[in-house]
């Protein structure tokens, strides 16, 4: 795709107030002092396309200003060119313009904002779609590098240029290749398991890291463990292995006395518990003839009762509901109340709206502008609008205080329809009521009469029944046993046996000293030893990482040798070797073997040229081409595209010279 600017125009923008430049699809230079506009004609043509300027920045500003660097309100900023995409004209134009509001009841209006509108041959249309037929014809990140000698080494990161030149170079050296092809690579095909080269770098650098990390804290623990070593004592471990297994002894002995005692103890507990149980069978045996007694009785009595407290519950439960019916009727006549009083204060508000006048402000029928007043039309037009206004605002009011009306009216209907209904709740509770005390004082005379019947009754006596006489003897005969149970007391048994635990956990304590000495010698040992195997894990990644290396190295000088063939000027250094000897990837640009930031403005600017004609043939596209400081090279080399230099002269305005 070629694609030339035939013409560009120019209005209100950056302080350009009109201009047009027809560039007629040639090499065009553009001369002219610092500040007279040169570099904006590049930033109207990237804002055209793209939103940013020249730098590739969005906010920038394209406002005229005026003496006092304010920007100047009511312009529109307008950028329109036409350009011929393999020799077929297309118009693009954009217009940035500001947003102006008038509120209701000001007489000014406010600043709200900018909207921007477009335009393709003359037919407006959406920003998505302008947008859209932009990056059809030709992608932004392209543009970017084929119009600006500086965008590739000035606004790319290393790895975009590094990603950007392994693309054109058409290198296809896959790592397989390289791995295959030394006999020192051979490890890392063996440690790869799938995993890509440059993840591997990663685990074996992490790997590295983590050892190394490791390995510091051992000398550290080591000394730890030698300060807790005892160098000089004079306990006799033998003396104190024979005082142990005396007091061991001593203690069997104590415990074999307590577990006599406690034998005995036993039996004991046998008899006390057989009485337990007797006393406890002669209790339920008393319990269950007494209930059966009782049962017999009392069962009317209960009955009775039962039937009063189902009354009372009952009696209960109606007061409540008269409570609970009473109140909500009170709550209801509050708010009929309220809605009554409601309606009378619409009514008020009708009749205030009713009496309400219009008046007219005579400053509305005066231009904001020119300070004039309007035609008689206008004035007639601006009051018959204020009128009708006027008229439907009262209308509508109206209308809400009707309809508010209408809503309380049915309210008030169905809550005095709910009170009334509230009220017979209350009086069928009442009534019932009534009914319920009638029936209980009946069943209270009743229970009455038959307590009165109990009270004459004998005491029950369980004394009687040959089967409680039976059980109560057995229970005497298993006492008399009991009594006579004599109880050992362990308290000496114990007291002894704590002085001996405690002599043992002295002995322990002092024979554990031996043992954690032998363990922190052992473990010094093992820690030594785990130092020289991390070591030995570090020199073997450490040979693995330089393989990675050589790898690295290998490849990029592949890579550079593809890469650098194709372009005249400038070389490209993918790799730089550190003081250690390591390789950093990188993507450093090269003018003549010199690095790029170090040659002078002149070689920058060719060596852009050469990358933009390298990218041209290789994307097959070429648009034009904007060289900023043209003036500091006397020759550059054919690029098979149009050229547009911006010169600095000591021109006053802008001077446009077409080759």
């Amino acid at each position: 795709m070629e694609i030339k600017i035939f013409s560009l125009k120019l209005k209100n923008f950056k302080g350009i107030k009109d201009s047009e430049i027809n560039f007629n699809c040639k090499d065009t230079n553009i001369y002219g002092a610092n500040a007279t506009g040169k570099t904006t004609i590049f930033d109207a043509f990237k804002w055209l396309f793209f939103d940013k300027d020249s730098s590739d920045r969005k906010d920038f500003n394209i406002k005229t200003l005026d003496a006092n660097n304010r920007p100047i309100h009511f312009l529109e900023h307008e950028v329109e060119a036409i350009l011929v995409i393999d020799g077929v004209d297309m118009t693009f134009k954009k217009v940035l313009q500001e947003k102006w509001v008038k509120k209701r009841g000001e007489n000014d209006r406010e600043f709200s904002g900018h909207e921007t509108n477009y335009w393709i041959d003359e037919v407006p249309i959406k920003k998505k779609d302008y947008e859209e037929k932009i990056n059809s014809l030709i992608p932004e990140s392209l543009f970017k590098l084929i119009t600006d000698p500086s965008y590739f080494n000035n606004q790319m990161s290393w790895k975009e240029r590094r990603e950007l030149l392994i693309n054109i170079s058409g290198a296809n050296i896959s790592d397989d290749e390289i791995l295959n092809s030394k006999e020192e690579f051979k490890m890392l095909i063996d440690n790869l398991e799938g995993r890509s080269i440059d993840d591997y770098k990663k685990v074996v650098q992490a790997k590295i890291k983590d050892l190394n990390k490791e390995k510091e804290t051992i000398p550290i623990r080591i000394d730890e463990l030698t300060n807790t070593l005892i160098t000089d004592h004079n306990i006799d471990y033998n003396v104190l292995e024979k005082e142990k297994e005396m007091c061991n002894e001593e203690l069997q002995n104590i415990e074999t006395e307590m577990t006599n005692i406690q034998m005995r103890a036993k039996e004991n507990t046998k008899k006390v518990d057989e009485l337990a149980i007797a006393k406890n069978e002669l209790n339920n045996l008393k319990f269950k003839l007494e209930v059966e007694h009782s049962d017999k009785c009392t069962k009317e009595s209960i009955n009775l009762n039962n039937e009063k407290t189902l009354i009372e519950t009952k009696i209960i439960n109606n007061e409540q509901l008269i409570s609970n019916l009473s109140k909500n009727a009170q709550e209801i006549e509050v708010q009929i109340e309220k809605d009554n009083s409601r309606k009378q204060e619409l009514y008020k508000n009708w009749d205030e709206i009713e009496q309400k006048q219009l008046k007219i402000d005579e400053n509305s029928l005066i231009c904001p502008v020119c300070k004039r007043e309007y035609e008689v039309d206008k004035q007639e037009e601006i009051r018959q609008k204020f009128i009708n206004d006027f008229e439907e605002h009262k209308e509508n009011e109206k209308a809400a205080i009707n309809k508010e009306g209408q809503t309380i009216n049915i309210r008030i209907a169905e809550n005095t329809d709910k009170v009334g209904s509230l009220y017979a709740d209350i009086n069928k509770a009442k009534q019932d009521n009534q009914e319920l005390n009638k029936q209980l004082e009946e069943i209270k005379e009743e229970i009455a009469k038959y307590e009165k019947q109990k009270s004459q009754e004998k005491v029950f006596d369980v004394n009687v029944i040959p089967e409680y006489q039976e059980k109560l003897k057995q229970v005497e005969e298993l006492q008399q046993i009991v009594d006579k149970l004599a109880s050992e007391d362990t308290s000496e048994h114990q007291n002894r046996k704590a002085k001996i635990i405690g002599q043992i956990d002295d002995i322990n304590k002092k024979l554990n000293q031996k043992e954690t000495q032998e363990k922190t010698k052992e473990r010094i040992e093992e820690l030594k030893l785990q130092e020289e195997s991390i070591s030995q894990k570090i020199q073997e990644l450490e040979g693995q990482q330089y393989a990675l290396e050589e790898f690295t190295k290998t490849k990029v000088e592949l890579l550079e040798n593809t890469i650098n063939s194709k372009f005249e000027l400038v070389k490209f250094r993918l790799f730089d070797t550190q003081i250690n000897g390591g390789l950093v990837e990188c993507c450093d640009t090269l003018v003549n073997g010199v690095p790029f930031a170090d040659v002078n403005n002149a070689h920058k600017i060719l060596a852009g040229l050469d990358i933009i004609n390298t990218l041209i043939k290789f994307y097959n596209t070429s648009a034009p081409i904007f060289i900023d400081n043209r003036e500091s090279i006397n020759k550059i080399d054919y690029i098979d595209t149009q050229i547009i230099s911006l010169i600095v002269t000591t021109d006053s305005a802008l001077r446009i010279e077409v080759i």
